[in-house]
C-alpha cells in the first residue's frame, strides 16, 4: 500500500500532464457549424451580416478557438456601424455539431440632422475667442445603410462661415463576392474669410464682408478592394478647383504655385489599411494601421503643380488587467515634392496634434506624431433605458466612463515661413489627465487638463477618441 508521501508526489507529477491532455483535448475537439441564425436584421441584408463573420457555414472549428472567433464577429458586426448591440452566441446540438445564433439591434439609419458647428481647427481655437460669426449652420439628409447594403448617401445643404453644398454616395460592394467598392462626392464651397498665412504658429485671415474670397470646387471617384475581413485598399481620384479674389492675392502672392489667384489639378492617392481593434469609434484592444500615397498635379490640368507626399501610422491598444487599458500611437508624414501653402497640412488640426498644443498649427512638409494613454473604465459599459423615448434604436443608451493619463510628443520639420513660426523644427511634448464619455452612434466626449513643453495649461475639449 502506497504511503500519503507517494501519493501526493504521484498528483504533483500527474496533475499538470492531466491539465495539458484536457487542453490538447479541447483543442483537437472539432465543432461543425451547422447553422447561422440571424434575428433582428429588419433592413440590413443577411449577405452583408454574413460577410463580417470570421466563420462560415459547414467550418470545422476547434473548440478551443470557438470564443475567440464569437467574440471577434461580434466586433465586426459593431464595427459596420450599422448595430447598437450584438450579440453572437453558440447553440449545441450536440457534442460536435453547434448553431450560431446572431441577435442584432439595428441603429436608427435615416438622419435629417441640423448642422451647428464650428469653422475651426478645433473646438478649443473657436473657444479661445467664441466668435460666433464662425459657426456653420445648415442641414446633413443622410440615408445609412441604403437598401440595407451598407451603402452611405449623403446629401448636406450649409451657410454660415463657410457656405456649402455637397452629395456623396458610398457602395461598398458592387461584385457578388462582396470584395470590391466604389465611392462618390461633389462639393462647392465659398467664404467671405480664409487662411491666407500662419504667425506664431497662429493663423492669419483675410476678411471681406461684402464679397466671396476663396471658392472651391471638388469632385471625387474611389475604387476599394476588400479581398480580406480586415484589409482595404483604396484608391482615389480628386479633381480641384480653387480660387481667391485679388484683394486675398496681395496677402500672400504664394497662396497658389506660381503666383496665381486660381488652381485647379488632379490627384491620385493611394491607400492601404489593416484594422483590428475591438470598436471603431472607441477601441480598447486591438490594432490599426495604414500607408498612403498621394500626389497633386497629375501634368494635365497645371503643369507646374507636382507635390508627392507618404504617409503611414500605426495604433496598438492593449487590455492590461480588469478594467485597465494602454494604447500608443505613432504616426508621420514625408513629402518627396513640395506644394503651395494651399495644400500644406502639418499638427493642429483636429485630432492630429500633440495634447496641450490645441490653441496652435504647425504647418511643415513632414511631421511624426507620438500618442500614449493609460485608462481605467470607471463605467464599463452599462446600459440604461430611457423610457420616454419611444424608440428602442434610442431608449437603451449604453455608457462607459474612462480616466487616465497621456503623453504626447511630436516634431514639423518646415523649410518655408519657419523663422515666423516660433513651433516649426521644435520637438514638442505635452501630457496630462483625461475623462472620456462614450455612448452609441459613435458619440465620444473627452474633458483633458493638458501642460506643454511652454508650461502652458488648461482644460481641452475633444469629440472624438484621443487615439
Amino acid at each position: 500500500m502506497l504511503s500519503k508521501t507517494y501519493i501526493v508526489l504521484l498528483i504533483l507529477l500527474l496533475g499538470p500532464c492531466s491539465v495539458l491532455l484536457m487542453a490538447q483535448q479541447d483543442s483537437i475537439t472539432i465543432n461543425v457549424v451547422q447553422e447561422i441564425k440571424i434575428i433582428g436584421n429588419k433592413t440590413t441584408r443577411e449577405a452583408i451580416i454574413l460577410r463580417e463573420l470570421p466563420f462560415e457555414l459547414g467550418e470545422k472549428i476547434p473548440a478551443g478557438e470557438l470564443p475567440e472567433k464569437l467574440a471577434r464577429a461580434k466586433s465586426n458586426l459593431l464595427n459596420t456601424l450599422l448595430f447598437n448591440f450584438v450579440t453572437v452566441d453558440p447553440v449545441y446540438f450536440d457534442d460536435k455539431n453547434i448553431s450560431i445564433y446572431i441577435m442584432l439591434e439595428e441603429r436608427w439609419y435615416w438622419w435629417p440632422i441640423p448642422i451647428f458647428e464650428i469653422q475651426e481647427t478645433n473646438f478649443n481655437t473657436w473657444w479661445e475667442n467664441r466668435d460666433l460669426e464662425r459657426l456653420n449652420y445648415g442641414m446633413y439628409v443622410a440615408k445609412e445603410n441604403f437598401r440595407g447594403r451598407k451603402e452611405r448617401l449623403v446629401f448636406k445643404f450649409q451657410a454660415g462661415y463657410t457656405e456649402q453644398a455637397g452629395v456623396s454616395y458610398t457602395i461598398p460592394y458592387i461584385n457578388k463576392k462582396q470584395t470590391q467598392g466604389m465611392n462618390f462626392k461633389l462639393a462647392y464651397s465659398r467664404n467671405h474669410e480664409f487662411t491666407y498665412a500662419t504667425t506664431a504658429n497662429k493663423r492669419d485671415f483675410y476678411l471681406d464682408e461684402n464679397k466671396y474670397v476663396k471658392q472651391q470646387y471638388e469632385a471625387s471617384a474611389g475604387y476599394t478592394f476588400r479581398p480580406r475581413l480586415y484589409n482595404n485598399h483604396t484608391i482615389s481620384v480628386t479633381f480641384n478647383r480653387a480660387a481667391i479674389n485679388d484683394s486675398a492675392f496681395a496677402y500672400n502672392p504664394d497662396y497658389f504655385s506660381g503666383l496665381k489667384t486660381k488652381m485647379q489639378f488632379l490627384s491620385l492617392s493611394y491607400t492601404i489599411k489593416r484594422d483590428k481593434r475591438n470598436f471603431k469609434s472607441y477601441p480598447t484592444q486591438g490594432y490599426y494601421y495604414d500607408f498612403g500615397a498621394t500626389k497633386n498635379g497629375l501634368g494635365i490640368l497645371d503643369q507646374a503643380l507636382n507635390k508627392f507626399y507618404l504617409t503611414t501610422q500605426y495604433r496598438k491598444y492593449w487590455q492590461l488587467a480588469d478594467r485597465f487599458y494602454f494604447s500608443a500611437m505613432i504616426k508621420g508624414k514625408y513629402t518627396i515634392k513640395e506644394g503651395p501653402y494651399y495644400l500644406y497640412g502639418g499638427l493642429g488640426y483636429v485630432n492630429n496634434l500633440v495634447r496641450g498644443y490645441e490653441l496652435y498649427v504647425i504647418n511643415g512638409e513632414h511631421y511624426a506624431l507620438g500618442k500614449t494613454q493609460f485608462r481605467y473604465a470607471v463605467m464599463d459599459s452599462k446600459v440604461f433605458k430611457v423610457n420616454m423615448l419611444p424608440s428602442e434604436k434610442f431608449s437603451k443608451i449604453p455608457l462607459s466612463i474612462y480616466a487616465g493619463t497621456f503623453f504626447d510628443a511630436g516634431y514639423v520639420d518646415s523649410r518655408i515661413n519657419s523663422e515666423n513660426n516660433f513651433l516649426n523644427n521644435e520637438y514638442l511634448y505635452g501630457g496630462g489627465l483625461a475623462i472620456d464619455f462614450v455612448s452609441y452612434y459613435d458619440i465620444v466626449f473627452r474633458m483633458e487638463y493638458a501642460i506643454n513643453k511652454l508650461q502652458e495649461h488648461g482644460l481641452y475639449l475633444h469629440f472624438v477618441a484621443p487615439l
